[in-house]
């Protein structure tokens, strides 16, 4: 806000002091008979300085007002969010749970009359201010009071133990907040920061990316998601922080820090957080002691024995019920030291005993266990014990036979799919909290990903090239068959490159060969076909993977250049392997003396830029989901593609010449070479120039709705990437074919006596077509994140890992059975605490619960990323 306002008051003062000073000269002239003329000519120049101060001032004002806007439409968007949220969370079933709460320690806040001190500008009623933290304590509903009125500076920190209910309470004090706010005024929204690195990004920046990917449309990630920094910039955002003890323990002072430096205490904001760890950043054991700065802070109390009497009564149907007087036992037992009484002091325990023990609507009691069996001391010695097991029970309870909702996974099934997401989680992403679907990507073997989709654009290839040659071949009257389109290796080498760097290039080149080789032998009988093809497929694969990853976006800084030995191995051997496409034209001679040429130069290539685009195309980020496609020319990507369709087809040109003067074969002129060229360098540009934009804020992105998005946007792009392509070609090769009268198709390709097929413009509209078609996918899978989802948990499935319809499965888990919550755009596991139970290796011994045919756990392996998340304590 700083920025914004110092430019606006800067203007108005100009604007002020220019029109004064205009009206003040012309009083002067009439007061001392000067010329008006003159000093109207003299004060002219002024007039645009005026203008634009006025301007600047107005659009200022309409910046300002559009903020409003947004922020009032924000509003029901998060009130409809969480609004579902607690209905799928069933925080109001049978009613809401009494949550009482104390004043905190004094340690844990500031003293009051610093409240006092800091808030005397007037931010709250002074009335009705507590008169000191005694006053602080309620219940329930009480929450919204104790901070709007209670509270001087309203900024709050709710601390209590595991499962306290510190998020339910957040919950309630989000919707109450937005039940109350005024147009205009900030949105209150709940940022979990378990997902945030305080070493590797600010606090504003990280909670406006939060807002943009839950709330789409505040922002555009590329630049920086303006929108949503602004409202943040503006103070139209009220921070609701949960769960600061999820950050691991060593960033712990310093993320506090970061808080107290980006909402100092004239922001408004909630921080929630365990007891224990937030007594920690008081009195670390090294460093010096943070807090909250201008914040009062309260203490979440167990809860008492008639309330959980009540309320478990309750939701098995009332006092009177059997089903209720099964938890007489139970009952007899609280508020004692036993280990049952212990445990069930929680909203989170207490919600894990009603879902295993207490029927559904519905459903008989008589098959489900007994209450009564967690008075067994034996097999429950402690308040630990009787945790574990009710953790045990849960996920098998959630998915035991439902009345209404019947389920397409047994219990055994879904608590091995959940078991692997919370080891996902754990040991792949670092113990975040946050399942993104887009996410799921890093558990996929890279190779694996690269191999596949690097097959699927070598198919693709092969079927655009033959079948739009064979188009070609029938209305242009040729007998040549499938002989006249263009090469699918070459087409599929490149496609790969741009998709997925060398090894998918290389994947789909000799995918795109072999397929293009056997159509030869086909249609021709000749069996050196399969060897030349794919010589070139294994040759454009490798130059167009290192051409394709030099274009992408990704990591540039903090590597020095070295030479790479492996990269130039390669180089020589697939640019070897050329002797054979260039001894069927060339003959045996010839093709060895290019071979060997064009093996020095991909060498050469492999070991300047080998490692560089292996990192590129190794450590591309994570894919995030689009919703709308938008145009933004890039200049690297058409730099890099026109410098290597220059090496390229220089290479290509000089090559010939020199096999034309050894065999008297006709050689390609200059022109055709920097036709090949451009055109490399347009598809190129023109493939990372278009990419995803979020839509318009309407309401919060879900999971599946973002998912949807996501697929309409890789046919988009698909489309779009593949026109341009095509045209770009098309334009090349046309012009190219106008100047020299015509071109010819190949040389010894077109004709089994070797001699060349001219071309007619049926053949350049095939060669558009099919590289537009190749190409346009290629760049649709790079930047989709569907596409390496699908693929992820096709191969999951056929490992019996997880559900093939992962979708519907995520779904059903947060929807029908509340093991999954949703934040946003990402799913989490209802507790950590359960996150982290299920993301141990085996399940308890205790818990009694018959699993069946269950699977051997799945454990991925951690693997390195470009955008590791911060290591966990």
């Amino acid at each position: 806000m700083g920025t914004g306002w110092r430019a606006r008051r800067v203007g108005a003062v100009y604007l002020v002091l220019s029109v004064g000073g205009m009206v003040g000269a012309v009083c002067l002239a009439v007061r001392f008979d000067l010329r008006i003329a003159e000093t109207v000519a003299a004060l002219l120049p002024s007039v645009g300085g005026m203008y634009l101060s006025w301007a600047t001032l107005r659009a200022d004002r309409r910046e300002a007002e559009d903020l409003a806007r947004v922020a009032d439409r924000l509003a029901p968007a998060v009130r409809q969010q969480w609004e579902s949220e607690a209905r799928v969370r069933r925080l109001n079933d049978p009613y809401p749970l009494a949550v009482s709460w104390r004043a905190a320690e004094d340690r844990f806040g500031e003293s009051w009359p610093l409240l006092r001190e800091l808030a005397e500008d007037g931010s709250a009623p002074r009335a009705r201010w507590a008169g000191g933290p005694a006053e602080l304590g309620g219940t329930g509903g009480d929450i919204t009071d104790v901070f709007l009125e209670r509270v001087p500076t309203r900024r709050l920190v709710i601390l209590g133990g595991p499962g306290s209910g510190k998020t339910m309470l957040l919950i309630r004090l989000l919707l109450a907040l937005t039940a109350v706010r005024e147009q205009g005024g900030p949105v209150p929204v709940l940022f979990s920061l378990a997902s945030w690195n305080p070493e590797a990004q600010p606090l504003e920046s990280w909670m406006a990316e939060r807002l943009q990917r839950d709330y789409s449309g505040l922002g555009d990630p590329e630049t920086g998601h303006a929108v949503g920094a602004a409202l943040l910039e503006n103070r139209l955002i009220l921070p609701i922080l949960d769960g600061f003890d999820e950050i691991p323990e060593p960033f712990r002072a310093r993320a506090l820090d970061a808080i107290n430096s980006a909402l100092p205490p004239a922001r408004p904001l909630v921080l929630s957080s365990r007891l224990e760890e937030y007594g920690d950043t008081l009195a670390p054991a090294h460093g010096v002691p943070v807090k909250l700065s201008g914040a009062a802070a309260v203490e979440l109390r167990p809860l008492a024995a008639p309330d959980i009497a009540a309320y478990l009564r309750r939701d098995a149907g009332g006092q009177e019920t059997a089903a209720a007087a099964r938890w007489d036992p139970v009952i007899a037992l609280l508020g004692t030291d036993a280990p049952v009484a212990r445990a069930l002091t929680t909203p989170l325990m207490l919600f894990l005993a009603r879902t295993v023990y207490n029927p559904r609507p519905g459903e008989r009691d008589t098959g489900l266990p007994r209450p009564a069996n967690l008075c067994d001391e034996v097999r429950f010695p402690d308040a630990t014990a009787v945790r574990a097991h009710l953790f045990d029970a849960y996920v098998p309870a959630a998915y035991r036979p439902h009345p209404r909702y019947p389920c397409r996974w047994s219990a055994a099934q879904a608590e091995q799919a959940l078991r692997c997401l919370a080891r996902h989680l754990q040991h792949t992403l670092g113990g975040t909290t946050e399942l993104a679907w887009w996410q799921l990507r890093r558990a996929l073997p890279r190779r694996f990903a690269q191999v596949v989709t690097g097959v699927v654009l070598g198919v693709v290839a092969w079927v655009a090239a033959t079948g739009v040659g064979r188009l070609t071949a029938v209305f242009a009257g040729l007998d040549s068959g499938w002989l006249t389109g263009p090469p699918a290796a070459m087409v599929a080498g490149l496609a790969g490159g741009i998709a997925g760097g060398i090894g998918c290039g290389l994947v789909a080149g000799l995918t795109g060969g072999v397929a293009e080789g056997l159509t030869l032998v086909l249609a021709t009988g000749q069996l050196q076909w399969p060897a030349a093809t794919t010589a070139n497929g294994l040759a454009y694969g490798f130059v167009g993977g290192i051409i394709g990853a030099l274009a992408s976006r990704g990591p540039e800084r903090g590597h020095r250049w070295t030479w790479d030995h492996r990269m130039c191995a390669a180089g020589f051997v697939t640019g070897g392997t050329l002797f054979f496409s260039y001894r069927v034209n060339h003959g045996a001679t010839a093709g060895a003396v290019g071979a060997l040429a064009t093996a020095t130069v991909c060498a050469l290539a492999g070991g300047v830029f080998g490692h560089r685009a292996g990192r590129l195309s190794g450590h591309r980020p994570v894919a995030i989901p689009t919703v709308r496609t938008r145009w933004a020319w890039d200049w690297r990507g058409f730099s890099t593609g026109l410098a290597g369709g220059c090496a390229v087809g220089l290479t290509h040109w000089a090559v010939t010449g020199l096999q034309s003067l050894l065999s008297g074969a006709p050689s390609y002129p200059v022109s055709t070479m920097l036709t090949f060229s451009c055109a490399f360098g347009l598809t190129v540009g023109i493939a990372h120039g278009l990419s995803g934009k979020p839509a318009d804020l309407t309401a919060p992105t879900g999971p599946v709705t973002l998912l949807e998005q996501d697929q309409r946007i890789f046919a988009r792009l698909w489309l779009a990437v593949g026109l341009s392509a095509g045209a770009a070609f098309l334009l090349c090769y046309g012009v190219d074919h106008v100047a020299q009268g015509g071109l010819t198709y190949g040389l010894g390709r077109g004709t089994t006596d070797g001699r060349a097929i001219p071309m007619t413009p049926a053949h350049i509209l095939d060669r558009g077509l099919a590289y537009g078609i190749t190409v346009g996918l290629a760049a649709a899978l790079s930047q989709n994140a569907w596409w390496y989802y699908t693929l992820t948990r096709h191969h999951l499935a056929m490992r019996r890992v997880l559900p093939r319809d992962l979708t519907a499965f995520l779904a059903d888990a947060h929807e029908r059975r509340g093991v999954l919550r949703r934040t946003g755009a990402v799913h989490q596991f209802r507790h950590i605490d359960l996150q982290h139970h299920l993301a141990a290796s085996e399940p308890s011994q205790e818990s009694g619960v018959s699993r069946p045919g269950q699977a051997r756990p799945w454990i991925p392996r951690r693997r390195h990323t470009d955008r590791e998340p911060m290591p966990r304590a």
